[in-house]
């Protein structure tokens, strides 16, 4: 078989058309690569979240609100009387985050979690646990004492966004200034380190993360069903309003 190009008569055998079909469909869909590439950067770069992973969350978001298997005991391993908490106890969404102050990841979560709190102040609760990664984040579980500590003053969410804030500085010199900063009494704060009285609470708040699945920080838990990574405002924002209006939010085909 001969096909006419430039006018001239080239041979075409079989293997010459896959081989042509085969660098088309390369080139082809290298093309769509770069185009959706290009697509997704310029939709972070104008401050806009991803389309593709807006309906892959979406997605596990709608599956996991129908997902019924979420058992009392399950939500009582998630809670303790003792955890820091803020919002409604009867709130129609109740989110448990395993935070690790040294987590970047989970600093980028801070301030979304924060805003979140407030929009929602009436129908969400948030429950914090700490899930202290001292190997990879030097520091962590003394912040996370800290933060007990300045709680025994009602002072805990106040200690929680300096530490975030000042992510890193968590020498015991730090860590007693931000005392100070948030108005707690210094002595008071200086002996709750030195006892060491809420070491065991954390090792607990650690278990009870790993016997629920926690792999690292953040992991949030909505009613019950697990979701790890760091999240924006408008991801949490969707999330949050999927599992307060289930029948009325749109889902993704």
């Amino acid at each position: 078989m001969k096909l006419r190009l430039f006018g001239k008569d080239v041979p075409v055998t079989t293997g010459r058309v896959i081989t042509l079909i085969v660098v088309l469909g390369g080139i082809a869909l290298i093309g769509w690569f770069a185009v959706s590439v290009a697509h997704y950067y310029g939709a972070i770069q104008r401050g806009e979240t991803n389309p593709l992973l807006n309906q892959r969350l979406e997605s596990s978001i709608s599956a996991a609100i129908a997902n019924n298997h979420v058992t009392d005991a399950d939500l009582r391993r998630l809670y303790r009387p003792d955890a820091p908490e803020i919002g409604m106890k009867d709130s129609l969404l109740t989110i448990v985050e395993f935070v690790d102050f040294g987590c970047p990841f989970c600093r980028a979560s801070f301030e979304p979690v924060r805003e979140m709190t407030t929009k929602y102040s009436d129908r969400v609760r948030l429950v914090i646990r700490d899930f202290p990664i001292e190997a990879l984040h030097p520091g962590a579980l003394l912040a996370a004492h800290g933060a007990r500590c300045a709680k025994e003053q009602d002072k805990y969410w106040a200690y929680h966004d300096k530490l975030f804030v000042n992510q890193g500085a968590f020498s015991e010199t730090d860590l007693e200034q931000y005392a100070v900063e948030v108005g707690a009494d210094v002595d008071r704060f200086r002996t709750c380190m030195n006892d060491e009285r809420y070491m065991k609470a954390i090792e607990s708040d650690v278990a009870d993360g790993l016997a629920a699945g926690v792999q690292g920080t953040p992991t949030f838990f909505f009613n019950g069903q697990r979701l790890q990574g760091a999240l924006t405002s408008d991801m949490l924002n969707l999330i949050v309003e999927k599992f307060l209006h289930p029948t009325t939010s749109s889902t993704s085909p």
